[in-house]
């Protein structure tokens, strides 16, 4: 716990210049609210309307229940408002095809939409890092407003069972590039989507069957918390369960060919 302090106390006071830049940006950028919508009401509800700029979400659940099928959605629902997305794949998991097969759907041309997420293969941490400093001068020259990283705590999950890196190293660099994206966020008013992978709960009775790896790590720096649990064909459940201004919701949606959609009994 002591040493929990003492990494992070480190971290805060090697960017104090940062976040005078931080609160320049935040006061040029503050009246520029963005929304994303999921194309289903019934997300939109319990997300409070769509995504919306300047707040970090995390979107955990088990495997197969739709979370880089948001991502891909998310992606192409930027495309119609006209804003850049960039879209960080430390899991291997973005498929242009998919994002073709959702941009016809909505009658959009789907080369076009591809060329408007600027798409990076990461494979480490460290790599994660790197690429979220350079996302300063790509944010500026170019209109981003979406960044997704899919998954966040991919390789903080690997590092952490590693021998030959200390959980202390791995833990650092997590909270660097945790902090990275909170500042990143704020700074240019970003809508950012963090799908994290999971570890279950052995609490029996619990309504949450799994937490995202690192959660208390996440907790510190996130408060829009989205789990997406399955519950048999095409009925997925999202479920708000923690938020600073939205009451804890549970609504049923499906993933279609055509994206996310209202759940038609």
């Amino acid at each position: 716990m002591l040493r929990d302090r003492l990494i992070m106390g480190e971290i805060f006071e090697s960017n104090i210049i940062e976040k005078k830049k931080i609160v320049s940006e935040i006061e040029r950028t503050k009246h520029e609210k963005t929304l994303i919508s999921t194309g289903s009401n019934n997300f939109n509800k319990a997300i409070g309307g769509g995504f919306f700029s300047g707040k970090v979400y995390v979107v955990f659940g088990a495997n197969k229940t739709g979370k880089t099928q948001i991502c891909h959605q998310l992606s192409v629902q930027a495309f119609e408002n006209s804003f850049k997305v960039v879209y960080l794949d430390t899991e291997n998991t973005f498929r242009p095809e998919r994002v073709r097969e959702l941009a016809e759907s909505n009658k959009f041309n789907s080369e076009k939409t591809l060329k408007n997420i600027y798409v990076s293969k990461i494979m480490s941490n460290n790599a994660l890092l790197l690429k979220l400093n350079e996302l300063d001068s790509i944010a500026k020259s170019n209109n981003v407003k979406l960044l997704i990283i899919d998954s966040i705590n991919n390789f903080f999950r690997i590092e952490r069972s590693d021998k030959e890196i200390s959980f202390l190293k791995a833990k650092t660099t997590f909270f660097k590039i945790l902090e990275k994206i909170y500042n990143l966020t704020l700074r240019f008013q970003l809508i950012t989507i963090l799908t994290a992978q999971v570890a279950p709960n052995f609490i029996e009775e619990a309504v949450v069957k799994e937490f995202p790896v690192g959660i208390q790590y996440l907790n510190h720096f996130f408060s829009e918390v989205l789990y997406l649990s399955y519950k048999e064909k095409d009925m997925i459940y999202i479920h708000m369960v923690n938020s600073h201004m939205l009451p804890e919701k549970k609504i049923v949606f499906s993933i279609t060919k055509r994206g996310i959609e209202d759940f038609k009994m």
